[in-house]
């Protein structure tokens, strides 16, 4: 039996998991060279850096690559649910994970 609703968040392909990555790579590699530019410490550009790129690759991937016509009326929702989780995740990271409020 398969289930052919559309999700809030759908299923992500393999080529979807290789695009967000390519983007979350390419994007913490060069975007925090301009905020260090704009005088930002360095964990603050990667915290921003992670956050704007995790944000930018699930956007695409959800309503670009791995979303069907039938879940337009998820757009919003995919936008406002890939920015919390992009920087709530590059925020574990950078701060926990990264030893500056743990340790």
């Amino acid at each position: 039996m398969t289930d052919d609703t559309p999700k809030l968040i759908p299923k992500i392909s393999f080529k979807g998991v290789f695009i967000f990555m390519i983007i979350l790579f390419t994007g913490t590699l060069f975007i925090p060279k301009f905020f260090l530019l704009l005088a930002l410490s360095m964990r603050l550009s990667y915290f921003l850096a992670a956050g704007i790129s995790a944000s930018i690759g699930l956007i695409f991937v959800l309503t670009k690559i791995d979303a069907s016509t039938a879940e337009k009326h998820f757009f919003k929702k995919r936008i406002i649910i890939s920015i919390i989780v992009g920087f709530v995740t590059s925020a574990l990271i950078t701060f926990v994970f990264g030893r500056d409020l743990i340790g």
